[in-house]
């Protein structure tokens, strides 16, 4: 076990005067914070004290039946028994790990990664298979080949495939259509389970959605992950997973042991919000927010980074992902950034599981505001051409590294066009 760079980036930022583009954390001003206290109020006024009791373990009916309708509207087929409500899709990643994996199980991960699904899984000791990523999602082509061959050499048999679909975290890529229909079948043909966590698809700000990777699912073979903390209140701490029915139930002896239940208040005031249509009326309301932080930080990305760095651009979601030039290392500049321009980020290396990635950078316009985006990118890209002049000069860096070719570089955002492209020349 190991502590998380995101945590670790938390603690450099925490004085008042850094910029942080460090936590995905949801803008505080999409809260509901009135909502919520008008229906706190008339909840427990109408339970009494039931309201305050624990529930039970698989969450509220009736709130696993509002998430098992409105996936069965975006076609994927379940009842309210296909589904387990946990704390965030958080704790599912590793009540999924607990029943499935032993020591040396392999498990598919993309590259770069989720930092809190390959911790989830770290603990139970499997073997990491990462698959690059381009700007389509991840490499099917390349997994198949590591399919074909038995997986990795010396790991134990394929359990687990993870992957985050829609707005990628960390690199905000979508993974296309056809690839979504392929992982299903390679899921299928090679009996492992793909698990498919999608927080942030319902924050789409421009193009088409895609299907879920669940909808292309004939034999059981893919895991459905959501939550409400994106969306609507991350402190509330409720997600869920949807599956056949016996791996729910085994999930939920898992919980048992775990937590018992989730928090059954906050489950309460989403099924009250849901049961008065207001939970699709908010996600409506704070997508215009998070698009509009997202075209600040591309402009001032455009303005004010180096030529020589290059970036992805993002449908929706929270984060862009940065490359920097090879030989550069992110997380050994991440304390003289915090203590030269008083500005924070998530280095992109611990993302990597092969050991790689080191000159990459994570950056969530999501919760700053909109004055600390320009501002903060102003100050991170003066930092960033002072480390190529001293890149360039002969300046050496601690443990250089390089995305490896992982991701295409994105490109800046063409304000003349209105549109940026990903992997496009510079």
């Amino acid at each position: 076990m190991k502590a998380s760079d995101i945590r670790e980036a938390f603690k450099l930022a925490e004085r008042g005067d850094i910029i942080s583009f460090a936590g995905g954390f949801p803008a505080p001003e999409t809260f509901p914070t009135a909502l919520v206290a008008e229906v706190a109020h008339e909840v427990a006024a109408r339970m009494g004290a039931s309201s305050l009791q624990y529930g039970p373990t698989e969450g509220l009916y009736e709130l696993r039946e509002y998430v098992a309708n409105h996936l069965s509207g975006e076609g994927i087929e379940c009842t309210a028994e296909n589904v387990l409500l946990t704390n965030g899709s958080q704790q599912a990643l590793d009540l999924i790990a607990k029943i499935t994996l032993d020591p040396g199980d392999c498990v598919i991960v993309e590259k770069p990664g989720y930092i809190g699904g390959i911790a989830a899984f770290n603990q139970y000791e499997p073997s990491f298979a990462p698959v690059p990523l381009d700007n389509e999602g991840i490499r099917v082509d390349i997994l198949e080949g590591l399919l074909r061959q038995g997986g990795p050499v010396g790991a134990g048999p394929v359990k687990l495939c993870y992957v985050v679909p829609n707005f990628h975290n960390p690199t905000g890529v979508t993974v296309s259509e056809p690839r979504r229909a392929r992982l299903a079948e390679l899921a299928r043909e090679y009996g492992f389970c793909v698990i498919e966590d999608n927080p942030y698809g319902d924050l789409r700000f421009e193009g088409t959605p895609k299907r879920h990777i669940r909808t292309y699912d004939t034999g059981e073979h893919v895991l459905y992950l959501g939550s409400f903390s994106k969306v609507f209140v991350p402190g509330f701490r409720v997600g869920y997973a949807v599956g056949p029915e016996p791996v729910i139930r085994k999930l939920a002896i898992a919980k048992q042991g775990t937590d018992l239940c989730s928090n059954s208040f906050g489950q309460r005031i989403i099924l009250e919000c849901a049961k008065r249509g207001l939970l699709e009326k908010h996600t409506a309301s704070i997508i215009d927010t998070y698009r509009k932080k997202r075209d600040l930080m591309l402009q001032a990305l455009a303005e004010y980074f180096p030529d020589e760095v290059e970036w992805t651009y993002p449908e929706g979601g929270f984060f862009v992902w940065v490359t920097l030039p090879e030989g550069m290392n992110a997380k050994e500049m991440l304390p003289r950034a915090v203590a030269e321009e008083r500005v924070a980020y998530v280095s992109g290396g611990a993302s990597f599981v092969d050991g790689t990635g080191a000159n990459t950078i994570r950056l969530a316009y999501s919760q700053a505001s909109d004055r600390d985006i320009e501002e903060g990118i102003r100050r991170l890209g003066r930092f960033l051409k002072r480390e190529v002049a001293r890149l360039r000069s002969g300046a050496t860096q601690n443990e250089p590294g390089s995305a490896n070719g992982s991701l295409a570089p994105g490109a800046k955002l063409d304000r003349k066009e209105g549109i940026g492209a990903i992997g496009a020349n510079r």
